[in-house]
């Protein structure tokens, strides 16, 4: 049987079901980021710049650098040190927030300049996410 949106009660009124949860985890909190990153017209070559400087923020060293620190694989985040992987999460998700709420706001002459912007959102909000992290 398949999930419906909607069940019938006794009466045969259609009645709205409560939609399904599931675990949230760094790849669904990822997704989050990136949609909102492209909601805000970033373009493709925002997201790379954006993880560079989150990355930087965050752990004092570029992506590659913190993988090879880590031991962790290349474009494997579930291979890095749980806390990095909850740093991540964490400035992701109140990243996206941001984004979330700026939506419709962030403009620019040309591409460069809104993916710079949405840029130093994320620059900003790693900085505050930074103070709390134990390194």
């Amino acid at each position: 049987m398949e999930p419906s949106e909607s069940q019938l009660d006794l009466l045969g009124d259609s009645q709205e079901l409560s939609p399904q949860r599931k675990r949230v985890d760094g790849a669904i909190v990822f997704r989050r980021f990136t949609k909102t990153i492209k909601d805000n017209g970033g373009g493709p070559e925002s997201y790379e710049k954006v993880i560079q400087a989150e990355t930087q923020e965050l752990f004092d060293c570029n992506v590659r650098e913190l993988y090879e620190q880590t031991g962790g694989k290349i474009r494997d985040r579930s291979s890095l040190p749980q806390p990095a992987q909850e740093a991540y999460m964490v400035n992701e998700s109140l990243s996206a927030n941001e984004l979330e709420r700026m939506h419709g706001t962030i403009g620019g002459e040309d591409q460069d300049e809104v993916d710079e912007r949405i840029k130093a959102v994320v620059q900003e909000q790693a900085k505050q996410t930074r103070k709390w992290l134990p390194w």
